[in-house]
């Protein structure tokens, strides 16, 4: 591993063709959500202006649609550079990144057979290097298209060059083009997609490396040869009959090399059981795909450089720089880049999560560097016309809005429970320059998140992270913690405080339903009462461990609710050898669950036997187990040696409305204030922090 207070490698200057870049660590081409009607935004530019204030080395804005509408992914909101009428909204975002001596690349694409079904929008063409029947795709994803004639296809390289020439004009230092994922281009260089046996066809690899390769000559025509074009291709399409090989791969680099292209990034892609390559951490959850191979992917790190090994093998056959993504961290990268491997360093999570990243690695203030919770609600909260948001920071595309300003006024404040949404409301609240105490009556700070952490293995040193994260900056912000304490109301009084902010979490929720009291039922606060217990001498790893061996459950579990909580200690007890049957009142399960995980999750359960049932009528609970009535209206005796409640939390106001009665003023934050997910609380202590 590199030496943690050396990062040499990682901070020299690059080049890419012409351009210098600071650093070596590149932001990477990933969906925002913050365009509008297309076109590039206040917000976005707020959001990318970040990255070059952080020091990255250079940023490559999302994914844009080379045309429009067939060409462009997401309709009909969806970002795109089709025409010079785009060209002054662009050119204002660059204009706000160059403010701070960042290169920008903007990358583009085109949709093909991956346009998305949109109603409203009549029926956009989609086009195809070679018509594929329906039942013959390899999901509902994609749409059979026109086959291109070879006349279209040179109207289409044209499309992509004058594209080019375009974001010059708009002051872009460069462009990506993207023949990676399922993208248009990648279909001429994928055997799946393409079955054509003319000059662009699936014959040999000239002939199906031929359409990127007049894109990037014509592109370097048009803008000049030493304008940067950057690519990236597919090293491997997992899951799919006749995709790509890293074989292929290692052959089509060379050629586009000798088109022009200055940047080789890899990427790979999945189908089917291999959907989740794009969050790789995620593809070994709830176990890995049963065919993976192991002598391609590097799976020694849960995740973290699972495609550098593929990079690798690129890079050994062409002389332009080589990168990649997939939850590289500044370490990994730096030994990565010694060991030869790679030229560049791929980030966007870790960016999102900390836009500061590089300048304080430069700086060499590792422990200041927020941590990406690698839990996906970033590409999770984009579903539907909702631009990207990020579990550590709140602040992500709202940057301005949630900008750390000193205090007009310096109050006492008082913050009680240790959780997350209580960690950063006292963090801002303390930057902001007010006087900060925390009080909570755990000895530890970190809230439920070390139960949390015990459950969600795949998720365990991400959120041991976050607490010791917070607890560095806590102490560096001079909040006085006061551990092993309650506070109750003579507590507070005695600590005069001018503010005081609660985030002391939620109460269980109890089904009102006969024999709830049975002995059989394991209620969530008695649970995690003895967990607690039990992390005062050994932490959530140890813990996690420990209950291979021994649990005090039975071997029939009946989980009582089905969102995340419950889909996730389903995960937990199975690996445990226990059989679980999962319910909930809600119409569907896996509320929560982030991105692609519901799909390869039920999948799994079906696998392992686990039972699901939703939309059912919690009856009673007897010595048998759980009652209940199905949707269909039948009566079911669920039977089970325990049965665990795993409901959402309800809001506790009792010591709100008491200290209110005294005439304090208090915010309720987390789940005393309404139930949430993790980033709902880190969102509502943000919040606070900023509004007192």
């Amino acid at each position: 591993m590199a030496d943690m207070t050396s990062f040499d490698r990682l901070m020299e200057p690059g080049r890419i063709g012409s351009l210098r870049t600071k650093n070596r660590i590149i932001k990477t081409a990933a969906g925002s959500g913050y365009a509008l009607d297309g076109n590039p935004t206040d917000e976005m530019a707020g959001y990318y202006s970040a990255f070059a204030r952080g020091g990255v080395g250079l940023i490559i804005i999302e994914n844009c649609g080379v045309e429009w509408p067939r060409g462009t992914h997401f309709i009909p909101k969806g970002f795109r550079f089709h025409d010079d009428s785009c060209i002054p909204y662009h050119s204002r975002m660059v204009d706000e990144i160059h403010k701070y001596d960042c290169p920008v690349f903007v990358q583009f694409m085109h949709a093909g057979p991956w346009l998305e079904r949109f109603e409203g929008m009549g029926n956009p063409e989609r086009v195809a290097v070679s018509r594929i029947e329906e039942k013959d795709l390899p999901g509902d994803a994609w749409v059979p298209g026109h086959e291109l004639t070879i006349p279209e296809i040179h109207e289409l390289v044209e499309v992509f060059a004058k594209g080019a020439l375009r974001a010059k004009k708009a002051g872009y230092d460069g462009v990506e083009i993207n023949g990676s994922y399922y993208h248009f281009i990648n279909c001429f260089l994928s055997r799946f997609w393409n079955r054509r046996h003319d000059e662009y066809g699936c014959d040999s690899l000239e002939n199906r490396t031929r359409f990127y390769c007049e894109a990037i000559r014509e592109a370097k025509r048009l803008c000049g040869s030493d304008y940067p074009i950057a690519t990236n291709i597919n090293a491997v399409e997992f899951g799919l009959t006749n995709g790509t090989t890293l074989e292929e791969a290692e052959g089509m680099a060379p050629l586009i090399e000798a088109a022009g292209a200055d940047l080789i990034q890899v990427r790979v892609t999945g189908y089917g059981d291999y959907l989740s390559m794009l969050l790789p951490e995620h593809l070994l959850f709830p176990e890995p795909p049963k065919h993976l191979d192991l002598g391609l992917l590097d799976l020694s790190k849960g995740g973290k450089g699972i495609i550098v090994p593929l990079a690798a093998a690129i890079k050994r056959g062409v002389k332009v720089p080589v990168a990649c993504a997939g939850r590289l961290d500044p370490m990994l990268g730096e030994e990565t880049l010694r060991q030869g491997k790679l030229d560049f360093i791929g980030m966007t999570r870790r960016l999102v999560a900390d836009p500061e990243l590089p300048n304080k690695v430069k700086s060499g203030r590792l422990d200041d560097i927020v941590p990406c919770a690698g839990c996906g609600y970033c590409v999770h909260s984009r579903r539907g016309d909702n631009p990207q948001k990020c579990r550590m920071n709140p602040a992500a595309g709202k940057e301005r809005e949630y900008a750390i300003t000193p205090a007009e006024k310096k109050k006492r404040v008082l913050v009680i429970g240790g959780g997350l949404a209580g960690m950063e409301a006292a963090r801002v609240a303390a930057l902001r320059g007010h006087e900060v105490t925390l009080c909570d009556k755990a000895g530890r700070l970190g809230g439920l998140v070390p139960i949390a952490a015990t459950v969600k293995e795949r998720e365990l040193e991400s959120l041991l992270n976050a607490i010791r994260y917070y607890e560095g900056q806590l102490r560096k912000a001079g909040v006085v913690l006061r551990l092993s304490e309650s506070a109750d109301l003579s507590t507070i009084k005695n600590l005069h405080p001018d503010v005081v902010i609660l985030g002391t979490g939620g109460l269980a929720a109890i089904p009102g339903i006969p024999g709830i009291d049975n002995r059989k039922v394991v209620k969530s606060d008695n649970l995690h009462r003895m967990l607690k217990r039990i992390l005062k001498f050994v932490g959530p790893g140890l813990l996690s461990r420990l209950t291979k061996v021994f649990m005090p459950l039975g071997k029939r579990v009946v989980i009582m609710g089905g969102g995340i909580q419950g889909c996730q200690l389903a995960h937990f007890l199975v690996m445990r050898g226990r059989q679980v049957t999962i319910v909930d009142t809600a119409e569907t399960l896996g509320d929560g669950l982030p991105f692609q995980t519901p799909l390869r999750f039920f999948m799994w359960c079906d696998k392992v036997g686990v039972t699901r049932m939703a939309g059912v009528t919690y009856e009673r609970i007897t010595d048998e187990g759980l009652v209940v009535t199905t949707k269909e209206g039948t009566r079911k005796v669920l039977e089970a040696d325990s049965i665990i409640l795993a409901l959402p939390l309800s809001p506790d106001n009792g010591l709100c409305k008491t200290l209110e009665k005294d005439g304090m003023v208090v915010f309720q934050i987390g789940d005393c204030r309404e139930f949430g997910l993790m980033h709902g609380a880190i969102s509502d202590g943000a919040r606070i922090g900023r509004a007192i």
